[in-house]
């Protein structure tokens, strides 16, 4: 196996992720009166919860999209429809501490399309370093001096996505990603695979990512939008402060898919826009929120899952002679 002894990791993260929603919860019983007080109200809209949530699948697709573009600059091409699937069902893997457990069911998952094990790996190590640079520069967006400085960050963005174009870059990442399973399976012996990729290829990528997070942030103003009142004039900061708390998340690695870390994160840049009671309240149902996307996503990926061939292989046009003459292309 690639990963032993997360035994004691997933417990440790179990307690520590408890250990902060306990706070949390404490904090939102102790100051709740507080909410009568600052004239906050609440009020479902249903049509704008559908909506934010439908949003949450269509960004996410976008980062499906940008990992299978590596991927198959990796030599491994598959079609977006069972790239859907084996994201959003290996996504089920999330909540156990660690971040890596989705690794092994996406390796389950892809292994009757003929997918590498290591450039599972490799892609998602190479997709993360992607999405976690944009989804911190978004976070930077945050900071009171942002505001003053939009051209900057503009730029800054354009940079970004302009730098992890280049093909050196890519081949950099790739390399640094080799190191990392190298030292985790202690095997010397596995190499840095050498590709050939153009900068509109490696285009693709951070362009998806920058994609996903600003569809996702828009999707979290709607859905708080679906709750309170919060005025449009706020929408950058949503994007920003959702991709923050997700950066931290992701980051806290320890506990299982971030839980009580973006929790927590979330909270404390909700303060700004709401009473403390209700920023922990809004940041324990975004979880919730998130989870029901997750949960729709694999509903969509199961029932959109392309059909197997007669070797038990994913169709694609080129298995499929009447899709390869006139259908639909995956």
């Amino acid at each position: 196996m690639m990963f032993k002894g997360m035994t004691w990791r997933r417990a440790v993260g179990w307690i520590l992720a408890l250990a902060i929603l306990f706070f949390l919860a404490r904090t939102l019983a102790s100051t709740w009166d507080q909410v009568a007080q600052s004239g906050v109200t609440f009020q479902l809209n249903l049509p704008l919860l559908i909506v934010s949530t439908l949003l949450l699948v269509v960004g996410r697709s976008f980062a499906v999209e940008a990992w299978r573009r590596i991927l198959r600059a990796l030599g491994n091409s598959i079609s977006f429809r069972f790239a859907i699937y084996a994201w959003f069902v290996s996504n089920l893997a999330r909540f156990i501490p660690g971040n890596v457990f989705q690794l092994a069911a996406m390796m389950m998952l892809t292994e009757s399309a003929g997918v590498s094990k290591l450039n599972i790996v490799l892609s998602q190590t190479v997709y993360a370093a992607i999405a976690l640079s944009v989804a911190a520069l978004y976070g930077l967006t945050l900071l009171p001096v942002a505001a003053q400085y939009i051209p900057l960050i503009a730029l800054a963005f354009t940079a970004l996505i302009i730098l992890f174009a280049l093909p050196a870059v890519f081949q950099l990442l790739l390399r640094l990603s080799t190191r990392f399973v190298r030292m985790v399976r202690r095997n010397s012996e596995i190499t840095t695979p050498r590709v050939k990729t153009t900068f509109w290829q490696n285009l693709i990528p951070p362009l998806c990512s920058f994609a996903m997070w600003t569809i996702n942030g828009f999707a979290f103003w709607l859905f708080v939008r679906s709750l309170t009142e919060i005025s449009p004039t706020a929408i950058p900061a949503f994007i920003g402060m959702n991709a923050a708390a997700y950066f931290i998340g992701y980051a806290s690695f320890i506990t299982p898919s971030g839980l009580g870390f973006r929790e927590a994160s979330l909270a404390f840049f909700l303060e700004p826009f709401f009473p403390a009671p209700v920023a922990v309240a809004i940041a324990f149902l975004a979880r919730l929120w998130s989870i029901g996307g997750e949960l729709l996503g694999v509903g969509i990926a199961v029932w959109w899952k392309p059909k197997q061939t007669a070797d038990g292989r994913p169709q694609t046009p080129e298995s499929n002679p009447q899709s390869a003459v006139g259908g639909p292309r995956q």
